[in-house]
């Protein structure tokens, strides 16, 4: 999946959202239960978890660069080594969003329209990480193994 395909689905979701938020915002407030139980510990939970096995995988990609760039004696994977950095700290900076969300929703709630743009805001986060983490699996799976010539 591309850039434009992943900023194309989170520019669609946060139109959906507002869209949803003016038209319905019951759907998508407190008054949804599961959004209501999920956006609290549980998403902190699971971004939490999903943040920690996705940086020992970025870890582990980039020990495997350097392995590569080692095997033959040149730098060369610059702009995979950025998106590799930028992904995760994107990954952190998220998870930091999503942690400032759910500790101040019940301070800055004064309706239905605010619940449901902050719980939706929790789940552009999880889109996002979602997003990311196809990202990282197309890059893993473009890393070829170095065999001799037969």
């Amino acid at each position: 999946m591309g850039r434009a395909v992943a900023y194309g689905i989170l520019l669609a979701f946060t139109a959906m959202t507002i869209a949803v938020a003016a038209a319905r915002p019951d759907w998508i407030s407190d008054q949804n239960t599961f959004l209501k139980g999920f956006i609290g510990q549980d998403i902190l939970n699971l971004l939490g978890v999903i943040l920690a096995i996705t940086l020992a995988s970025v870890a582990n990609i980039h020990l495997q660069f350097n392995h590569i760039e080692e095997r033959y004696g040149k730098r060369g994977l610059r702009t995979s080594r950025a998106n590799l950095r930028s992904s995760a700290f994107f990954l952190i900076g998220l998870f930091a969003i999503a942690l400032v969300l759910v500790t101040t929703k019940p301070l800055v709630v004064n309706g239905p329209v605010s619940e449901g743009i902050i719980n939706m805001g929790c789940m552009l986060i999880l889109v996002w990480h979602i997003l990311i983490l196809i990202d990282l699996m197309h890059l893993v799976f473009v890393i070829e193994p170095d065999l001799p010539p037969e």
